[in-house]
């Protein structure tokens, strides 16, 4: 017999990630990205696709997530383009309080589904309510 109420289910991720991999995103807060970066051996090179240089983090690159007249697809070309330049580098995304998103053609989880390398979405608080797992480096 099939059930005709709505099944509860808990739109969160129930249990964190231990180690970001490739094409698929985690979710953290930026004191939480540069204790865990700090934490493995070692670190990678970090870049952040955000909408303005000032919000980087000390020694992380800066990637245009909105650029004044460029369209979606010049964006995510310029995301390309920065793939090329730095293969060993991860993303992180900034999707912060008070941060205009990326601009993309495509769903924004589709683009991060094809980046190839690990990809950190920064949040402003708590990390473990949002759309991606938690990244929690095991102690």
């Amino acid at each position: 017999m099939r059930r005709r109420e709505p099944l509860d289910i808990d739109p969160t991720w129930q249990h964190s990630v231990p180690m970001p991999m490739p094409n698929r995103p985690v979710c953290v807060t930026e004191q939480e990205a540069l204790d865990q970066l700090a934490s493995l051996p070692r670190a990678p090179r970090m870049f952040l696709w955000t909408d303005a240089e000032r919000r980087c983090p000390k020694d992380w690159g800066f990637i245009a997530s909105v650029r004044q007249g460029i369209p979606p697809e010049g964006i995510e070309a310029e995301l390309d383009a920065w793939k090329g330049q730095y293969p060993g580098a991860w993303l992180a995304v900034d999707m912060r309080d008070g941060v205009i998103p990326p601009s993309t053609a495509q769903p924004l989880s589709d683009v991060l589904g094809r980046v190839g390398r690990p990809v950190l979405i920064l949040v402003s608080s708590s990390s473990d309510h949002e759309a991606w797992p938690q990244w929690v480096l095991p102690r």
